[in-house]
């Protein structure tokens, strides 16, 4: 039986826009302060004044794009998660969908797994 080494992996290929970071961050301290619930609902209002913007459908767009940065996946070597270990392993940031008035967001528990325990450049808790 061999012990699992973690070893620290680049897995950004260009940092984030400042923007998608902030959203980032918002959405990891909301999972924080919801006592790591991965499951959340976030009012559109809230993302909207974090950003500074006016409501309008390309602010929405807008917000799409930011998602769709964050959810670039990440290819991981030698992932070890419980008791799998995968050779090779592509993780996300979260699932999401816009909704009339809220965006409902579900951090991937591997993700903040990998951030944590794999990233030579984690972002969530700059």
């Amino acid at each position: 039986m061999s012990l699992h080494e973690i070893i620290k992996q680049k897995l950004l290929q260009e940092p984030f826009d400042n923007d998608a970071l902030k959203l980032a961050r918002a959405i990891y301290n909301t999972y924080l302060e919801n006592d790591k619930e991965l499951f959340m609902d976030i009012k559109i209002n809230t993302v909207l004044n974090l950003l500074k913007l006016q409501s309008s459908k390309e602010a929405l767009k807008y917000i799409r794009f930011l998602f769709e940065e964050l959810n670039e996946p990440l290819c991981v070597k030698n992932f070890k998660y419980y008791a799998n270990t995968y050779p090779m392993r592509f993780v996300v940031f979260c699932s999401y969908k816009i909704k009339d008035e809220t965006i409902e967001i579900e951090l991937n528990e591997e993700f903040l797994h990998v951030e944590e325990h794999y990233m030579l450049d984690p972002f969530l808790k700059g």
